[in-house]
């Protein structure tokens, strides 16, 4: 008899026990939800307040190159060929360092050191 209650005891200890690595694997995916919807909101704010101060600084390089040649289509045409240049630049350096780097800092953060199994048990 006393095996029977055992078996129910540890039987009822290992339930407990995987319900509570279940939550705990909730809480830390919610977790990291949370801090890459954060991420993710700051990073389009920061984007699109970029790009309207991206875009003044265009026009005001556009006037003014515009000036120096005296010809409004010349000056803006010029700026359109530098921007043309910079996105193939962008392209050709994005190939070989910046993905490999935007990669690694995903997987960095989706694998946090003091969330790993060995520290939690």
């Amino acid at each position: 008899m006393e095996k029977n209650g055992f078996f129910v005891e540890v039987k009822d200890m290992v339930e407990e026990y995987v319900d509570d690595r279940m939550l705990l694997l909730k809480l830390q995916a919610t977790e990291k939800a949370a801090k890459a919807s954060a991420t993710l909101f700051l990073g389009v704010v920061i984007t699109f307040i970029s790009l309207i101060l991206f875009m003044i600084i265009s026009f005001i390089a556009g006037y003014y190159l515009s000036q120096a040649v005296d010809s409004y289509p010349g000056g803006f045409a010029i700026l359109a060929g530098i921007y043309v240049l910079l996105i193939f630049v962008l392209v050709f350096v994005h190939k070989k360092y910046t993905g490999k780097l935007i990669i690694d800092s995903i997987i960095k953060f989706s694998f946090d050191k003091k969330e790993t199994w060995s520290n939690e048990v």
